[in-house]
């Protein structure tokens, strides 16, 4: 035999109330699909043809002061233009070279560079560059680098 409990004897009330349900839904969308009835249809058409004979959409103009005006702002003042703020000139890192030799042939002149950032050797002819840095010059004793306005003479050490 079954043992009776609460959840046994609510199942019968709770489909009664799901059926309840469902009908009423039924119902509704029944009146909601069908047309109200009205006493004279005819005179409600001829009001809604006239009304949308006669309606024209105002122009965008009409509409300025609202948009020059914002709705969420205290006051409605339109927001002032920002002005650019002068920005600081970007600082470049330094040179951070030595001048390890200079090598003249007839051919071609070469300073060997060495770069304190990587700890590299490099070999460097006039007109390359290095970390921006063009190298412009080459003498006996000192090699000139170019970066825009900034100029950096490096000498030989002995």
């Amino acid at each position: 035999m079954k043992k009776i409990t609460i959840g046994n004897r609510l199942t019968p009330y709770l489909l009664v109330c799901c059926g309840l349900l469902c009908a009423t839904l039924v119902i509704q969308s029944n009146n909601i699909i069908q047309a109200p009835e009205s006493n004279s249809p005819k005179a409600e058409t001829e009001m809604d043809s006239v009304a949308r004979q006669n309606f024209t959409a105002p122009g965008v103009a009409t509409f300025s002061e609202i948009t020059q005006r914002p709705l969420f702002i205290s006051g409605r003042e339109p927001p002032s233009i920002p002005q650019p703020i002068p920005s600081a000139p970007v600082r470049l890192p330094p040179l951070r070279l030595l001048l390890e030799g200079i090598v003249i042939s007839p051919a071609e002149k070469v300073a060997v560079i060495f770069d304190l950032s990587s700890n590299d050797i490099l070999p460097l002819t006039i007109g390359m560059q290095h970390q921006g840095w063009e190298l412009t010059s080459i003498s006996d004793t000192s090699v000139t680098f170019k970066r825009g306005e900034q100029s950096q003479q490096l000498e030989l050490k002995e």
